[in-house]
């Protein structure tokens, strides 16, 4: 990222840093995705993912928000955009997701 996109970035408004993140970390999912084995693969990768970001995100209502970064803390809206991003992926895939116990 050149200089000029990142004082964009900076100049920008807070929603529009947050899909920023959330664009960023999906490019190195959909890059990354392609490299397993299969669609199997690729579904058990996504599942883990899945449940990671919601147990942050759980973390993160639990705690009304805290975080150890306090210069660029996450917003709700970070992890409801990863995990929609995420499953969007797992649909794409044929993944049917687990049962809320």
């Amino acid at each position: 990222m050149t200089a000029r996109q990142q004082n964009q970035i900076a100049a920008a408004g807070p929603a529009c840093r947050r899909a920023d993140r959330t664009r960023r970390f999906i490019a190195r999912i959909d890059a990354h995705l392609p490299r397993l084995a299969d669609d199997r693969a690729r579904r058990a990768f996504l599942a883990r993912q899945l449940e990671g970001w919601e147990c942050r995100y759980a973390r993160f209502i639990a705690t009304q928000g805290a975080s150890a970064s306090t210069r660029d803390p996450p917003h709700a809206a970070d992890f409801l955009l990863t995990i929609a991003a995420l499953a969007a992926r797992a649909a794409a895939l044929g993944q049917t997701r687990r049962r809320a116990q």
